[in-house]
């Protein structure tokens, strides 16, 4: 049985170290490569848990003719439900050392008798303080190993561990950095062409008001109908735009508001006087007169694309409420304005994100960003735009907007 050479040793720890964390699995593989030396493994794999498989997976594994045979009998992907040594390292967290392995009833039959392993040690992989793998050492030797090379095993998988912790941050940033950028991308390409289409719509209005008026004096009721209607879908598109623009304004934090006295009531009874169709019914319960200091146009605009949002997801004939009342909170006085709709709801995995830019749920209506809009508006008044929502229950949206 050999003795562990500590100057050897202490020559991998100074090398892995040294190891470039360009990418998790290129990092494991060399982490496994200077780990195999000292060691006079045959093998070594550092296996990291997949939770989409429930399986443990070698990412990383020594360049060496047992880690190809391993690999070509599927052995580098161990399923937690087919039990085995490694398994039970990664579950229980507790090293061993075994130099009987072709004896072990408990090790897997390929591991025994296609890999031809004799000796085995694995250690846990903790990766930023939680278990997350395991690194198992093989021989093709019986009684390969001694305690003073389960010790170093130990040593070296806590430098693997930090190594692989080291290699996701690094993964991540990029991940990052080029989601970022692809992200500021779209998002000039998308206010340039809203600025552009903007310089297109308002000639367009104008002509179609022409015609609209020219079909009234010449009595064609049907012209001045399709006119109307062409309009109206026309300010839809320009409702559109403007958020899109406003939406590049809060990333620059140039949106501004114009506070000034409004009937909170009023405004909402209007919106909804207007949003409503015989298809579509928008509800208004409203107790009293609430006037705040707030930017109209902006809650207008706030409360529009809260409304159109629940108008989207609900089912055909069903109604919209929305409910105004004075609540008092923390000495605070505060206008309540709920949206609610009877529609889906919105997904658990969704709730958290609804407020991002470009977040539609799992529907995919729209461009995903009247929310987003609606509720920098609302925290630019001093409120705030909260949802609750259970799936299949539809979906309440409250917005809060200090009275005083």
């Amino acid at each position: 049985m050999p003795v562990p050479d500590c100057e050897a040793q202490l020559a991998t720890l100074e090398r892995l170290l040294a190891i470039s964390a360009a990418t998790l699995d290129t990092a494991l593989v060399h982490a496994c490569n200077e780990i195999a030396g000292p060691l006079g493994a045959d093998k070594v794999d550092a296996f990291l848990y997949d939770p989409s498989r429930d399986t443990l997976v070698a990412r990383g594994s020594s360049t060496q003719e047992l880690s190809r045979l391993e690999r070509s009998h599927g052995l580098d992907q161990l399923p937690l439900a087919n039990g085995g040594r490694t398994v039970e390292v990664y579950r229980t967290g507790k090293s061993f050392v075994n130099g009987r392995t072709d004896e072990d009833t408990e090790e897997l039959r390929g591991v025994r008798e296609l890999l031809g392993v004799r000796s085995s040690i694995g250690v846990a992989l903790e990766v930023a303080g939680r278990r997350k793998g395991v690194l198992m050492v093989s021989s093709t030797q019986r009684d390969r190993w001694t305690p003073g090379h389960l010790r170093f095993a130990e040593a070296v998988a806590r430098w693997v561990g930090t190594l692989a912790h080291r290699a996701q941050l690094v993964e991540e940033i990029e991940r990052n950095a080029a989601l970022q950028a692809r992200q500021a991308a779209a998002e000039e390409l998308v206010t340039t062409l809203a600025h552009d289409l903007r310089n297109f719509l308002n000639p367009l209005d104008i002509r179609l008001q022409l015609m609209q008026r020219r079909a009234e004096s010449e009595g064609r009721e049907r012209d001045v109908s399709d006119a109307g209607k062409a309009r109206k879908s026309l300010d839809r598109l320009t409702a559109l735009i403007t958020d899109l623009l406003d939406v590049a304004r809060i990333e620059r934090g140039a949106l501004e508001i114009t506070p000034q006295p409004v009937d909170i009531t009023a405004l909402v009874r209007e919106i909804a006087t207007t949003l409503s169709t015989p298809q579509q019914p928008i509800l208004c319960a409203a107790s009293e007169e609430l006037v705040a200091v707030i930017d109209p146009g902006r809650i207008r605009q706030c409360i529009e694309n809260v409304v159109a949002n629940a108008l989207k997801h609900s089912p055909h004939g069903a109604p919209v409420n929305i409910l105004v009342e004075r609540q008092i909170k923390e000495d605070t006085e505060l206008a309540l304005i709920d949206v609610i709709d009877e529609g889906p709801g919105v997904a658990p995995s969704i709730v958290p994100h609804i407020f991002e830019r470009f977040v539609t749920g799992e529907a995919r209506k729209g461009l995903g960003i009247g929310l987003f809009l609606a509720r920098r508006i609302a925290l630019l008044h001093g409120g705030d735009l909260t949802l609750e929502s259970s799936a299949g229950k539809g979906a309440r949206f409250r917005l809060s907007i200090p009275i005083a």
